[in-house]
């Protein structure tokens, strides 16, 4: 089961992705939270605002962000910064970090900063949308 970041879910609303993405979408596999929700509604006219947010709730199951994130959040960006590779990590990054690891899912993105943490935060676990599914 998958954590879509923005970057992956843009994808895959463009259908810029392997078949077999959208038939894992489809399966319900592709969880969707708040941060990425709101990246993803920067794309929509004031007009489609509100299509778009129900589109993107119909197709992508909701996750909740954890309560009280920020703590885990130090923690992970310390951990960053002790090897000098806090730089690039957005707010909404963290937070996609922080939820997968809450739900024990995979980060779907197609974004190195995920990569990046990975390293750091050997618990994380990603995958890149260009690359198949792993079975």
């Amino acid at each position: 089961m998958y954590l879509g970041d923005t970057s992956a879910l843009v994808r895959l609303y463009r259908r810029q992705v392997a078949p077999e993405w959208i038939s894992v979408a489809q399966g319900g596999l592709i969880r969707m939270c708040e941060p990425v929700l709101i990246e993803m509604l920067t794309m929509a006219s004031g007009v489609h605002y509100q299509e778009l947010e129900a589109e993107l709730l119909r197709e992508f199951p909701w996750l909740h962000v954890p309560d009280d994130p920020w703590s885990t959040v130090g923690d992970v960006r310390r951990a960053l910064a002790e090897r000098s590779q806090h730089q690039g990590i957005s707010i909404a990054d963290y937070l996609v970090v922080i939820t997968a690891l809450h739900h024990d899912l995979t980060v779907l993105h197609e974004d190195a900063d995920f990569e990046t943490v990975a390293r750091v935060v050997p618990e994380l676990r990603q995958q890149r949308i260009s690359a198949l599914p792993e079975e």
